[in-house]
């Protein structure tokens, strides 16, 4: 099961008027003034994509290594107003062997979810942020791999989580 949802934005009205009324000796006086108004908006991003099929997993292989897959999800960005944006992954959180991993539906098995180039965790539900550049159709290349409590024995059976995937303006 996935859940792909993009977060709506928020407009932020931003505006100073100060009108200082000071007596002059020669009367009144005009004062120009501007006025700013600055829209803040969620950047108009459509997510595909993005189920992972792990196939037959072997429940004594499972060990935070073996049956890794790529998130296959794909960004169109259209009409943004900047190439620098950042996600986070919003979902039920479990902590597995001291990681905070993507809780699925069987006790003892999480889905740990990591950056493909480095390894980084990205922990569901955490408020913290990944910074990328957009570059056409992409985001920055995520990784789910199966991870289990140590000393768990899990049963065989289909197992299902479901996450959300939150792009924002940096």
């Amino acid at each position: 099961m996935r859940q792909w949802r993009l977060r709506l934005g928020t407009v932020t009205c931003a505006a100073m008027l100060s009108a200082v009324s000071m007596p002059l000796a020669a009367g009144s006086k005009t004062v120009n003034m501007t006025l700013t108004i600055v829209v803040n908006a969620a950047p108009p991003c459509t997510v595909t994509g993005g189920e992972v099929e792990f196939g037959n997993v072997l429940t004594t292989k499972v060990d935070g290594v073996n049956y890794r897959q790529a998130v296959g999800y794909r960004l169109s960005c259209n009409g943004r107003v900047s190439d620098y944006l950042k996600l986070q992954i919003q979902g039920n959180a479990v902590t597995i062997n001291g990681e905070s991993v993507l809780q699925t539906d069987v006790d003892g098995l999480g889905i740990r979810l990591q950056t493909a180039t480095d390894g980084a965790l990205i922990s569901p539900g955490n408020t913290q942020w990944l910074s990328f550049q957009y570059r056409g159709g992409s985001g920055p290349a995520i990784e789910a791999i199966p991870v289990k409590n140590n000393g768990v024995t899990l049963t065989g059976g289909a197992f299902n989580a479901g996450a959300t995937l939150v792009v924002d303006y940096q």
